[in-house]
């Protein structure tokens, strides 16, 4: 189990000092049976005990002031270091729907927080609490309202939402203030804005809880799990239980329905044949792949993918070059995105696979080595480049130790006949 890191620093540039064994004895303190394990009442009252955190000079820590955000980070080093009970979350994987169990805070990358490297231009941005953020439509009284405005909250203010987490979700006027939601459209009666949500569609509900979550919660606390049977990352939220309810409403009403295989196959057959002719292509199988997604190194579901012709390993005769399109990728993006358009995606995929093969002929495919380093460069932004050149370090003494303990005979060997040439 990891220790609590004793100095870390958060989204507002805040430093807080954190004691591992203070906190362990006052999380035996903070489970009673009124609040939820793991939960933000339980993380209050071990943050708030005696001696667990600190500012940089020694001073306790005003918890209850510190903006959501701040405390939320706290909330997830305390799981990730086991100071408060995670309960294993076990989901599908999203790309094969292989089940999966895990805990996901021990997947959280902490050390950007003890680093200091606070600085990623998306992941580290503040949340913009002056603008109206666009949401799908939601009825409130006569009118329609596509925005949401956020204000920032402190613990102290959230005090209801966190006391409500144990409950029955149910969204009162309390928990819309405790939230920070200030106007949905241009109402502003928090009492027509809690019965506007609670009857909201699903779909759109969910869209007010990701603009939430955005606001009250670092960006950074996702955690990365590969799935053993696919190799897709699946993100999950850290903390895995969060006191803003994401489920609620009614149920989502249904899209326009995705192509079925038969309709989908027509559409990539008739872009094919316009882009190969204006690309000047031809004798490139197309295929279109039901199965389960291939996907790329960082672990993300691939639309299409190129494979180079070449001589078949099993039968001996040669094979074509191949574009290979993936159903279930572009049905998983369409169902996630309203805005993805099937037909244009089909078209840049097609396009973009066609370029790797042109690449391929001319001997470079500098597409493949921008993808890679498009991919390298996420890992590294999650991670952290200190914790990345540490894990570079450490791979590179276990290959040398490897390396050492498999050919160390032959360096007895070579002492032994390098001694006798010489000392004979």
């Amino acid at each position: 189990m990891p220790r609590l890191s004793a100095r870390v620093h958060l989204p507002s540039g805040r430093v807080a000092r954190l004691s591992d064994e203070a906190a362990r004895r006052a999380a035996a303190h903070a489970r009673t049976p009124d609040v939820r394990p793991g939960g933000s009442m339980e993380a209050l009252g071990i943050l708030e005990a005696k001696d667990v955190a600190r500012t940089d000079a020694g001073a306790p820590i005003d918890v209850r002031g510190l903006s959501l955000r701040d405390f939320h980070v706290l909330r997830a080093l305390l799981v990730h270091a086991g100071v408060q009970a995670e309960a294993p979350a076990e989901l599908p994987c999203e790309n094969c729907g292989e089940a999966f169990r895990v805990a996901p805070s021990s997947l959280l990358e902490i050390a950007p927080f003890v680093d200091a490297e606070l600085d990623d231009p998306e992941l580290d941005a503040p949340f913009d609490h002056e603008t109206a953020h666009v949401i799908p439509a939601i009825r409130v009284g006569t009118e329609l309202a596509r925005s949401i405005r956020i204000a920032a909250r402190t613990v102290e203010e959230a005090l209801p939402l966190f006391r409500a987490e144990s409950a029955p979700t149910r969204i009162t006027p309390a928990l819309v203030v405790a939230m920070g939601i200030t106007a949905l459209g241009r109402e502003r009666r928090a009492s027509a804005i809690a019965k506007a949500l609670a009857a909201a569609p699903g779909e759109a509900y969910q869209a007010v809880a990701d603009c939430l979550y955005e606001a009250h919660y670092s960006a950074r606390l996702v955690a990365v799990h590969r799935c053993a049977a696919c190799g897709a990352r699946n993100d999950l939220d850290v903390p895995w239980q969060r006191e803003i309810p994401y489920e609620i409403g009614e149920p989502r009403k249904a899209r326009r329905a995705f192509p079925d295989l038969d309709a989908f196959e027509a559409m990539v057959t008739s872009a094919a044949d316009r882009i190969y002719q204006a690309r000047r292509v031809r004798n490139i199988d197309l295929i279109v792949d039901d199965g389960v997604p291939a996907c790329d190194d960082g672990g993300e579901p691939l639309l299409g993918c190129y494979t180079p012709g070449g001589t078949d390993a099993t039968l001996g005769i040669p094979r074509a070059p191949e574009i290979r399109l993936f159903y279930r990728t572009f049905q998983a993006e369409h169902r996630h995105d309203r805005s993805f358009d099937v037909a244009a995606e089909i078209d840049e995929t097609i396009d973009h696979e066609i370029t790797h093969h042109l690449h391929h002929l001319a001997g470079d495919d500098p597409l493949d080595e921008e993808e890679h380093a498009v991919i390298e460069k996420e890992a590294i932004r999650r991670i952290g480049k200190r914790e990345a050149a540490r894990r570079a370090g450490r791979g590179l003494a276990s290959e040398l130790a490897g390396f050492v303990r498999t050919t160390w005979p032959l360096f007895v060997i070579a002492f032994v006949a390098t001694y006798f040439t010489f000392c004979r």
